[in-house]
């Protein structure tokens, strides 16, 4: 049966639009596909890429383990910044990257090696991106910020501490904070505001005896009944 006149036109009309937007949406269908397709290989080599950060990450802290309690060697201390080193060069993004500077800047503190721990607390507050718009926990970042404080007052750099703490909030790390604050204040000469400070952080203390801080507020002139629990 011959298709009728509506008929004829319809199919001719679609004929006329595939071959006007056929190779068009052919394109189209093949950017879709590889894009997928290209997602789908960016998945993988994220995959091998986080293994790869991560295995360099562990040789570091297992070298953290094994330095607990004692002073971390020159050879410990050279054989994590070999790591570190491939770490930043090739996976600068990576959350384990920023893990590791934090126990480089440990390893550099503990040699009393300030100035280099600085740096590394600082690349981590400078670097708070993880690539394809990720970022870290926040405590990761208070945590670097309340370390980098402690060695800016270990420095004799008591404002620099205290623009540290007081830049940024301190969300879990009141107690932590506030002391850190205390700190830098008594430094500056600023006694009522470091015991305020003080008191603050022993108000927000949630575990653990907190026997220095009351101390440091008894030397401040407050009686012991009054930072008693």
């Amino acid at each position: 049966m011959a298709l009728d006149t509506t008929d004829e036109e319809q199919v001719e009309a679609l004929k006329n639009w595939w071959k006007d937007n056929g190779t068009s949406l052919l394109a189209g269908v093949v950017v879709v596909l590889a894009v997928m397709f290209g997602f789908r290989k960016w998945q993988d080599s994220q995959s091998v890429t986080m293994g790869e950060a991560s295995d360099l990450y562990q040789q570091i802290a297992d070298l953290s383990v094994a330095n607990l309690g004692k002073a971390v060697t020159d050879d410990d201390l050279l054989a994590a910044q070999n790591l570190y080193s491939q770490l930043k060069g090739q996976y600068s993004s990576s959350v384990y990257t920023h893990f590791a500077a934090l126990a480089m800047a440990k390893f550099h503190a503990e040699k009393g090696e300030l100035d280099q721990a600085a740096a590394e607390l600082q690349w981590v507050l400078d670097n708070q991106s993880l690539g394809f718009m990720k970022k870290a926990d926040p405590e990761m970042f208070q945590i670097a910020r309340q370390r980098l404080a402690r060695i800016r007052l270990a420095q004799g750099n008591a404002q620099a501490a205290l623009d540290l703490v007081r830049g940024a909030d301190a969300g879990s790390f009141v107690t932590t904070f506030s002391e850190t604050e205390g700190d830098a204040l008594l430094q500056l000469g600023d006694k009522e505001g470091a015991k305020a400070a003080y008191q603050k952080a022993l108000a927000a203390y949630s575990d653990g005896n907190p026997a220095l801080l009351k101390l440091k507020l008894q030397d401040l002139g407050v009686s012991s009944a009054e930072v008693a629990p």
